[in-house]
């Protein structure tokens, strides 16, 4: 049995509202090529189009949380590859 490869964490700290929503939809698209992806995000999601993409991820599997303290300490732990957004 093969190990699943290690998820891509997209650490998303702008706090810009159409800057967040691109970022979601980046990790929502990396998803679309097979890959397993975890989203760490500041809250509040700020738009609606930002809330979708999280909703989405979300019900395929993907999880998103905080982007900070021990929640983000072990998603760093788990991922294979960071992609950050400021």
């Amino acid at each position: 049995m093969t190990a699943a490869p290690p998820a891509i964490l997209v650490i998303v700290r702008t706090r810009d509202p159409h800057r967040q929503a691109e970022a979601l939809r980046a990790a929502l698209g990396l998803t679309l090529r097979g890959a397993r992806v975890e989203v760490a995000v500041d809250e509040p999601l700020a738009t609606a189009l930002a809330r979708r993409a999280a909703d989405t991820l979300r019900s395929f599997g993907h999880p998103v949380g905080p982007a900070a303290g021990a929640a983000l300490a072990a998603a760093l732990a788990r991922a294979g590859r960071v992609e950050v957004w400021t």
